[in-house]
């Protein structure tokens, strides 16, 4: 492409018909990245680890449960000094009751930025502002100026103080969720994202009955690919579009090992090949970059049929790439050039401040062709305190000030409307066209997002069950039976989870070896563990290559369902979402087991929700007794999903592990 800068990839997008058109709403979708750096002045902190969970005892082995004795028997942040800043470990778990994490705060030290005089009196109108660290120099810069220009409200002297405060931090104090460093509530916040503020107002109850009076904006950054500069030289010449789809992107980050399976497959196109790109994302709860990632994918795929399904995919992925901070990501940038590549999902300024580093291989950013969502350092004044309210609409006048877009433009974002600084060329890595921001998500939008992330980002801990009865022998396709089209579904299945997993699978009929209607062939555990010379996940893939259908055999449903219930009961770990998987093609034909009410008696008996194992099944054929299958599941708040053809079937597993996203009002 003439006219663009050597030094960038000519595919890179450069000019506003790359975009489609350029129109940014008044209210941009945000995100942020509290531990980022601003180009002139680092005030960010790098991020706390998180805390390790105490190394649960072994799980017992499966045993014979209490009703097994005998066939049929009864069977889950002043002052104007320069104190040092503190640093903190916390455990915050803003909206996921399941999920905890570790985020840094504390607001520092206020900086009155005011000579004192006869504005230091008790009388004073004093409003704090907690601004989020990448845009408070500018802020506090404002601050200086405001002061000094001596203002009043209700002839009382009016003056603000600011002070750097993480985002996340504030807003677990506004949720009403505890103190995770910052301890008093400020006037006027201004974290780098909206997404902040929504995610409080979702909580459905705010602490301390604070109200919101949002006054818009004071810059922006969107969310944009960030790629080392030789690996986007490659893509250009291997043909891929100057803008390729957030789609396309996430399908070759996928981590299924089935790209015909993968659930951010489908309508991508396929202009990247699979397994390309290594994604790498800050922590949606530590980072509204992270948060704004979850809520694109849930706008971008949440329409389509399987909706649910590929926003879990999508999830798989971003969990296997998530980093403590943006800088955190591009450290993978001097990794190599080794397959899979690293990409990061970063906001625009944090390509800016990177590159302003001169680094041997500098970043492009890419702008996906959908458009992309965006910081928008909202400034919103908490209260209804009249004086404050007055002081906080004064100030943010000052925030439009010609002087403050130059501070802006400094720090490497845009101004509120997208016009970016001079500074913004290819050789920078960035393009300064505004790209289209796409439109906002409600409150309650965020909200749910989040706590499915929370859910989905959870290990799994499943208890895999495989019906091998006579009946598994029927045909579905030219000499494919229905175990076969079974285990395939499984094994595309298995590809989906991280080795963190803790998995097992049996088999069952009955009158399998034993005595019993089960047998484990491959005990409960994390996949990534190596039993003796291979992995429990080759194990697993073992065991389903070795399975074959007990010819004459009878399904012993109930009495499995019961045992595997028992044993994942008593080897419960609350660090993770505990669950069992019965795959069958039928209903219960053991007369010498338990019947549906002994069963449905037994499950109401031993379900705890303190510690909950959830049944769900995949039933396969015209003959899966769904009424009495639901009624079993549902007493442990699980599903049964039907299929009746072997592409049906491809989408249970990934509806099955979705179904803990809607827990606890399943």
């Amino acid at each position: 492409m003439s006219g663009h800068d050597d030094d960038v990839p000519d595919w890179a997008p450069r000019n506003p018909s790359d975009s489609g058109g350029y129109q940014l709403p008044r209210d941009f979708l945000g995100a942020s990245d509290p531990a980022g750096r601003a180009p002139r002045r680092d005030r960010a902190r790098p991020p706390g680890e998180r805390a390790s969970a105490p190394s649960p005892s072994p799980p017992p082995r499966p045993g014979e449960p209490a009703h097994a004795a005998g066939k049929g028997g009864g069977h889950g942040r002043h002052g104007g000094a320069r104190s040092p800043r503190r640093r903190t470990r916390i455990m915050l778990g803003p909206l996921a009751a399941a999920a905890g994490l570790v985020v840094l705060s504390g607001f520092g030290v206020y900086a009155l930025a005011s000579p004192g005089g006869d504005c230091s009196g008790g009388d004073a109108v004093t409003v704090s502002v907690a601004a989020a660290p990448d845009i408070e120099p500018a802020v506090a810069k404002a601050a200086g100026r405001f002061n000094n220009d001596r203002h009043e409200v209700g002839g009382r002297c009016a003056r603000v103080r600011v002070a750097a405060a993480d985002p996340a931090a504030v807003a677990t104090l506004l949720s009403g969720k505890g103190s995770t460093g910052v301890t008093e509530r400020p006037d006027v916040w201004i974290p780098d994202s909206s997404l902040w503020i929504k995610l409080v107002q979702g909580a459905g109850r705010p602490g301390n009955g604070t109200s919101f009076t949002g006054l818009g904006g004071i810059a922006s950054s969107p969310i944009v690919v960030a790629m080392p500069k030789t690996l986007a030289g490659q893509l250009r010449d291997a043909g891929v579009p100057a803008r390729p789809s957030w789609r396309d992107l996430l399908e070759a980050a996928g981590t299924a090992d089935d790209g015909a399976g993968s659930p951010a497959a489908g309508a991508g196109g396929g202009v990247l090949p699979p397994h390309l790109l290594r994604l790498q994302v800050p922590d949606p709860d530590r980072s509204a970059t992270g948060m704004g990632t979850l809520m694109l994918a849930g706008a971008l795929m949440g329409g389509s049929p399987d909706g649910e399904a590929v926003f879990t995919g999508v999830v798989r992925t971003i969990r296997e790439g998530v980093a403590a901070s943006v800088n955190a990501e591009f450290t993978a940038f001097r990794g190599g050039a080794e397959q899979p590549y690293p990409v990061a999902l970063a906001p625009e300024r944090a390509v800016y401040a990177y590159n302003a580093g001169r680094p041997a291989d500098p970043a492009v950013a890419v702008y996906p062709a959908e458009g992309s969502v965006f910081l928008d350092y909202p400034v919103t004044v908490l209260g209804q305190d009249p004086a404050k309210l007055r002081t906080g609409r004064l100030f943010q006048k000052s925030l439009a000030s010609k002087a403050f877009r130059a501070e802006v433009h400094g720090l490497g974002l845009r101004t509120p409307d997208g016009a970016a600084p001079a500074s913004f060329t290819a050789r920078a890595g960035v393009d300064p066209q505004v790209p289209h921001a796409l439109a906002a998500p409600p409150a309650a939008t965020v909200a749910q997002t989040m706590q499915a992330w929370a859910q989905l980002s959870l290990s799994i801990r499943m208890l895999s069950i495989m019906d091998i009865s006579g009946s598994m022998a029927e045909p579905v396709a030219p000499g494919v039976s229905r175990l076969q089209s079974t285990i395939r579904t499984a094994q595309g299945g298995l590809s989906l989870l991280p080795d963190d997993s803790e998995l097992g699978q049996w088999e069952f009929s009955t009158d399998l070896p034993g005595g019993r209607d089960w047998r484990e062939l491959v005990s409960v555990g994390p996949l990534g563990e190596r039993l003796g010379s291979s992995t429990r996940r080759q194990r697993v893939l073992s065991a389903f290559a070795q399975m074959q259908v007990k010819r004459h055999g009878d399904t012993g449903l109930y009495d499995t369902i019961l045992a595997a219930f028992d044993y994942m009961t008593r080897s419960y770990k609350p660090e993770f979402v505990n669950s069992i998987l019965v795959w069958t093609d039928g209903r219960d034909e053991d007369p010498d087991g338990p019947t549906l009410a002994e069963t449905l008696a037994e499950l109401r008996r031993t379900y705890d929700p303190e510690r909950p194992v959830q049944i769900n099944m995949l039933g396969y054929g015209p003959d899966v007794d769904v009424r009495d299958l639901r009624r079993v599941a549902h007493e442990t708040h699980g599903e049964v999903y039907v299929a009746e053809t072997p592409r049906q079937i491809q989408g249970i597993f990934l509806k099955a592990v979705s179904r803990r996203v809607c827990e606890p009002g399943c």
